[in-house]
């Protein structure tokens, strides 16, 4: 694989950027770095490097942040929900329609960022979430099987918690970290895996690290509302590459 320097100079931007928004947000890695991947690689190619770095941020940042698991709500319920989803979204992916798929999700997504706006205390109460995370658990776990990316479903809801900085990237980092070893099984179960993919996700943890690291000083220094601020921005830039994916 011959990549021109101008080449790898845009893909090691994207992988920063995504190592920075991941390390604010606990998500943007693989909605940034994987599109501009793929335009170079492939996206199987993309999603393969992608892998082992979204795996080492996790536990990267599960570790640092592990102290708040104690004011977490609702993972195991999210988790075992979002596991059964995978293997019915597995099972179901040729028979669901993408476009359809992309265009029902974006539209939840600027529903919510306009909820929030017009009504800025509404929050989701246990009393609430006590029944409703296991549906939503599932219906991300089906996104990640058909469509291989469950953050949109999980950003917006777990965002709708208004938990604390640390408790949102700790709650949603977790979730993802689940998914992305099921998805490096498969992988590996498959072959997709070859000496040079590993060789370059490897490789692709250097900035990544590096800009991880940074991302999650920012989240200490940043007030609540800086913070709700930039993860509705992540999930608006993901609504609107949704509808142009389910339009084109």
């Amino acid at each position: 694989m011959s990549l021109e320097l101008d080449t790898v100079l845009i893909m090691v931007v994207a992988i920063s950027l995504g190592g920075l928004v991941k390390g604010v947000t606990g998500q943007g890695l693989p909605q940034i770095a994987i599109p501009v991947m793929a335009t170079f690689l492939g996206v199987e190619a993309a999603v393969v490097i992608m892998t082992v770095p979204g795996i080492v941020t996790n536990s990267w940042l599960m570790w640092k942040l592990r102290h708040h698991y104690s004011r977490t709500r609702d993972l195991p319920v999210l988790l075992f929900g979002g596991a059964a989803g995978v293997v019915a979204g597995t099972i179901l992916l040729e028979s669901l329609d993408d476009d359809v798929l992309s265009l029902t999700l974006a539209t939840a997504i600027i529903g919510y960022v306009i909820i929030f706006f017009t009504h800025p205390s509404l929050r989701l109460e246990p009393g609430v979430t006590r029944y409703t995370s296991g549906p939503v658990g599932v219906a991300a776990g089906m996104m990640q099987g058909a469509t291989g990316g469950s953050g949109p479903v999980l950003a917006t809801y777990l965002h709708g918690y208004r938990l604390d900085k640390e408790v949102y990237v700790i709650s949603i980092t977790t979730i993802f970290q689940v998914f992305a070893l099921v998805q490096a099984a498969s992988l590996l179960g498959v072959g997709l895996y070859t000496t040079e993919l590993f060789v370059l996700s490897v490789l692709s943890l250097v900035p990544i690290m590096a800009m991880l690291g940074v991302g999650q000083r920012f989240t200490d220094r940043i007030s609540r509302r800086t913070f709700d601020r930039i993860v509705l921005a992540v999930l608006l830039a993901t609504a609107l590459k949704l509808i142009y994916d389910g339009l084109t």
